[in-house]
């Protein structure tokens, strides 16, 4: 741990304990001896500086709902650029009457859905992308430079999609109701025939989705032309149109006549989604500002990828504290972390990272390839406050109850920890009796929805370690 630069004394409350006493000649004694001796409450406020480096971190895991796609270059950021490959899940069944028949299929689009508050740089800048059929299954281990080389024919394109990011072409209701941009394209009609003949064989590819993927491995989204604008694609989707035939009265000339008319509707076949494999494809240069930042020792975190902060956190200075206190009862009450955070000046934007992952360094490739989420034992959620100008780790108290439990013996992988950006699902239950909300952590995936950078000053880190102590006699 480099040398404290400021250390606020520790908050000491001595509570002496208070003989009860009675008139009553019968009161027994038994238990008195539990509230003899001295009771206090040390709170260890320090502001220190800690051990830490920007450890690169150009091939990550970049599995997630969501998708990049696009190219941005930004001075004080660097040049960034996104493809995507996703497996698609299959619907369990089809849901169009029986009674329409395979020549009433008319096409398949793939649909885009783009949230419109997820889009990066100038929505108005022209983009293309081309999109590729797969033509075996993804690996399951795959990382942001995954190379699709030997995936896919680069000589057989379904589609080519011209398009911008912006909204300014909908109606004014359609502009400040609808929150999702969708960009359609058609695809091959024998791909909507292929697919309905093959619903209505009852197909058992459709079952399971292993069986599907091993019939259609997936696609590839490659952006083809445009700088200066990135999308965050939630979802992607696979729509059957078909059309069918109803009978209408209708009046001309004051007589009432029957007419055949053609009703269009559609089915959404194949989607992306959780249970399938998606990842972004990530090339990413730092600008040479970043660059310097770094050689200039600071500690930098970029995301979607690029710079990550590794440190050492100062466990056994805190123990050691813990252990120097007279007493021989005590208990461990509480201990919290925060990190100041600044933001890179930039002409984009470009924000701190909202949360971020504090897990300890060898358990992170096991920790995101089993979905896990924080456990506040080797994992913790750290959420940036932009009041404070720092990100705060509110409960690391069973990390240091464990290392305590151990003995004096600390291990150098107990405090070699990552600052991983992330991006937490979470779910509130509402407590039926009291009204009382506890949110829970259900999901943690690495942080990939736009280009975030900032500066962590881990030379002025915050602990405030709380315990309570007592001389039994």
């Amino acid at each position: 741990m480099k040398p404290i630069r400021l250390a606020i004394p520790a908050l000491t409350s001595l509570i002496s304990a208070v003989g009860i006493s009675s008139c009553q000649d019968d009161v027994s004694t038994i238990g008195s001896s539990i509230v003899n001796g001295e009771v206090s409450i040390s709170v260890d406020s320090l502001i220190l500086g800690i051990d830490a480096s920007t450890i690169d971190a150009l091939n990550i895991d970049t599995r997630s709902t969501t998708t990049l796609l696009g190219n941005i270059s930004a001075t004080e950021y660097g040049r960034l650029s996104a493809d995507y490959v996703t497996q698609l899940l299959a619907a369990s069944s089809m849901a169009i009457p029986d009674s329409i028949g395979v020549e009433r299929v008319d096409s398949m689009r793939m649909v885009l859905e783009i949230p419109r508050n997820a889009t990066i740089g100038d929505t108005l800048a022209p983009q293309q992308l081309k999109i590729y059929r797969l033509s075996k299954a993804l690996p399951a281990d795959i990382k942001s430079n995954f190379d699709p080389q030997g995936y896919y024919d680069p000589d057989d394109v379904v589609a080519t999609r011209n398009y911008t990011l912006s909204a300014i072409a909908l109606s004014d209701s359609a502009f400040y109701n609808n929150r999702t941009l969708s960009i359609a394209f058609p695809l091959p009609k024998e791909w909507a025939v292929d697919a309905f003949n093959a619903y209505r064989k009852g197909s058992p590819i459709f079952d399971w989705p292993q069986d599907f993927n091993k019939s259609y491995p997936g696609i590839y989204v490659r952006s083809s032309f445009g700088r200066g604008a990135l999308a965050n694609v939630q979802a992607t989707r696979l729509f059957l149109y078909y059309h069918y035939f109803i009978t209408r009265n209708i009046v001309e000339n004051e007589i009432s006549v029957e007419k055949r008319i053609t009703m269009k509707d559609s089915v959404c076949l194949f989607a992306s989604s959780p249970e399938t494999i998606a990842s972004s494809l990530l090339n990413y240069k730092p600008a040479q500002s970043v660059v310097d930042l770094v050689s200039n020792g600071k500690k930098i975190i970029t995301t979607p990828t690029g710079y990550r902060v590794r440190l050492t956190f100062p466990a056994k200075e805190i123990l050691q504290q813990y252990w120097a206190a007279d007493h021989n009862l005590s208990v461990i009450n509480n201990l919290t972390f925060a990190l100041p955070a600044t933001t890179v000046n930039n002409d984009y934007g470009i924000l701190p990272p909202p949360e971020l992952l504090m897990i300890r360094t060898s358990e992170i490739d096991d920790f995101f390839a089993n979905g896990k989420v924080p456990d506040n034992k080797t994992s913790f959620r750290g959420t940036y406050s932009s009041t404070s100008g720092r990100y705060e780790f509110s409960s690391m108290r069973q990390y240091i109850v464990d290392l305590k439990n151990k003995g004096r013996d600390i291990a150098p992988e107990d405090v070699d920890f990552t600052l991983i950006p992330v991006n937490f699902t979470t779910e509130s239950v509402t407590n039926s009796y009291d009204g009382s909300i506890t949110v829970y952590v259900t999901g943690c995936s690495p942080y990939i929805s736009s280009p975030r950078m900032a500066v962590i000053d881990t030379d002025h880190a915050v602990l405030v370690f709380t315990f309570t102590s007592q001389i039994v006699k």
